[in-house]
This record gives structure tokens, sequence and C-alpha cells, in this order.
């Protein structure tokens, strides 16, 4: 332990690892530094697993290796084929190609490791793979492992599947999430923690139990990081009194006793509010049905101008015709005089 603490007080940080770094090159925002810095530090000497979804040109493997001297193993994950040419010093590096919610992809990433102390997901940043990326990957997080969503911001836009009213981007997954550890204080009878995430499209991966091992959701700006620990230690637990001296409360009698939750119920729905946005919904559709009229009558205006045109194209045409008949003949009796 005394050797671990005089190591991490000799080693550089995430930030002082950036900037003397000349190998491939690695692309992070500057405030993922400072909190990977916080959130590492106490397992930065530790024989641990990290997998990485997103290789690029692979300097943040190269960076993860000399960040974490005693890793196991460090596994990155790309979908480019083009990755298959990084290679690395270190043995305990290794890249492996493909989609990784796909199961040959998978298998490839288990056989380096089948659980893992981190999992950064730094993949295509589209909504629909981060949430299966979750679900298919929080079971090989070790418990009291990280699951780290890198670059969030892609889920407020409309390329990546998101946008800040979306309901299925994955902000508003993880957000959703969030309520997971508080599941105890619901007070919705029969109501399940996968119920609430459903509509989000999981997969069976992400059972009833291992969401039970939920510890923490906590938001950074572009990140999102969940902490899983065994289901014990995600309870609220009981209450701690300490002390004598009760001048303004009486509090004494409930230490040692658990958090009483009382039976909530569905919100009813909002009549008056689904009335009111059907009223507004008709009023729009009614505008464009008025519209479209208006512009089928526009449409008939402009082909009935256009057939008289048309028309008037004809009777010209056929004038020009007469009229060139009769200049012919024309030619053809002033050369007769001529003639004679």
């Amino acid at each position: 332990m005394a050797t671990n603490k005089a190591a991490a007080m000799t080693q550089p940080t995430l930030t002082e690892c950036y900037k003397a770094h000349d190998g491939r090159v690695s692309d992070k925002w500057s405030l993922y530094l400072d909190e990977y810095e916080r959130l590492f530090a106490p397992i930065r000497n530790k024989p641990i697993h990290l997998l990485e979804i997103g290789v690029q040109n692979g300097g943040s493997l190269e960076i993860w290796g000399e960040y974490f001297p005693q890793a196991q193993k460090i596994v990155g994950c790309d979908i480019n084929p083009a990755c298959a040419q990084l290679n690395y010093r270190k043995p305990t590096i290794n890249v492996v190609i493909g989609d990784v919610n796909k199961d040959d992809t998978l298998a490839q990433v288990f056989k380096h490791a089948e659980q893992y102390d981190i999992v950064i997901d730094d993949g295509s940043h589209t909504s629909q793979d981060i949430i299966h990326t979750f679900c298919t990957l929080l079971p090989h997080v070790k418990q009291g492992g990280l699951f780290v969503a890198e670059d969030l911001h892609c889920s407020y836009w409309k390329k990546f599947n998101g946008g800040l009213y979306e309901p299925r981007a994955a902000m508003a997954f993880f957000k959703a999430l969030a309520d997971i550890p508080n599941f105890e204080h619901w007070g919705l009878e029969g109501h399940t923690r996968r119920r609430v995430l459903a509509p989000f499209g999981i997969s069976e991966e992400l059972t009833e139990t291992l969401l039970t091992e939920i510890h923490s959701v906590e938001f950074i700006n572009s990140m999102c990081v969940i902490n899983r620990q065994p289901a014990e230690k995600n309870v609220l637990g009981l209450r701690c009194v300490a002390g004598e001296l009760e001048e303004v409360a009486s509090v004494k009698q409930v230490n040692g006793t658990s958090s009483p939750t009382p039976a909530q119920q569905f919100p009813a729905p909002n009549t008056g509010s689904l009335t009111s946005n059907l009223q507004e919904i008709t009023e729009t559709l009614q505008a464009k049905i008025a519209e479209n009229e208006a512009q089928q009558e526009l449409l008939k205006s402009k082909n009935k101008e256009i057939q008289e045109l048309n028309h008037l194209r004809e009777q010209m045409h056929e004038q020009l015709v007469r009229a060139e008949a009769q200049l012919a003949l024309l030619k053809d009796l002033l050369l007769d005089d001529s003639v004679l």
C-alpha cells in the first residue's frame, strides 16, 4: 500500500501524460482528462482490465498503457478495418476489429477478458448504438467497475438520432437510468426497473437483477458515468442518529429504522391538456388542408392558363402554315409573270 501511494505521488497525471505523449494520436476533451484523473486515480496501480470502444488512430490505448502501468489487459474495439494495422510494444494492449454489438465481435473481445474494470464507449455516438452497447456490456463490467459513455453532446443532434426532446435519445435513456438507484422509493406496486427502460428498446441482457447493481449514474458535460456495485450496497440502509441533546426535534426514536415508502398512484391522464393538444393539432391540420386546397386551386388555374396558351400557340402555328403556303403561291405567280 505504501509503495502504491509513493508511486502515485511521482506519477504524472493523465493531462501530463497527454502533453508528453508523442506516439499515435489521441483525441480527448480536456474536461475528460480531469474527470478521468478523479475517477481512475484510485485504481491506477492495480491490475485492471480496460475496454475502449472506438480506437481511431490508437493513441488513447498507448496512453492508457502508460497511465495504468499494472494493467492486465487494455483492449480497443473499432469497426474500421484500417485499425487492424495498429501494433503495440506492450503485449497487454490489443485491438479487436468489428461491431461491438455483434456476437462474433463480442466473442473476440471476451477472449481477452470476460470482465472489465473500465468500459469506455467512444464509438459511433448514435443513440441506438450507445443504448445497445450499454445493455450488452454492463454485465461484463466488474462489480465496483465503471461504464463511461463519452461525447453525449451528440445525443442532442439529429445526425446522431438525438435531440433535446427526442424521447429515445441516449441522454433520455441515461436520465431514465438515474431513477433506477432510487427504486425502493418509487412506491408503485408491480412497477419494475425494466418497465421504466422498456421504451428505449433495452435488450434481455439488462435484467432486473443486474439493474439492482446500478449504484450511481453521474452526469458530466458530454459524459455519463455508471458505477456498478453489489445490490446490497445500493439501498438507503438504516437511519443513524448520534448525540444526546434534542432541543428542537425528537428524532432518537428513528435510530436504526428504514425509510417508509408511501404507496403512490400512477398519474391520471391530464385530459384537459390532451384536449388542448388535440385542438391545436386539429387546427394545424385544418390550416394545412386549407393551404393545400388553395394550392390545388392555384394549380388548376395555372393549368387552365397553360391549356389556353397551348391552344393559342396551335392557332398561331396554323396561321403561320397558311401564310407560308400563300407566300409560296405568290412566288410561283410572280415567276410565271416574269417568264411571260
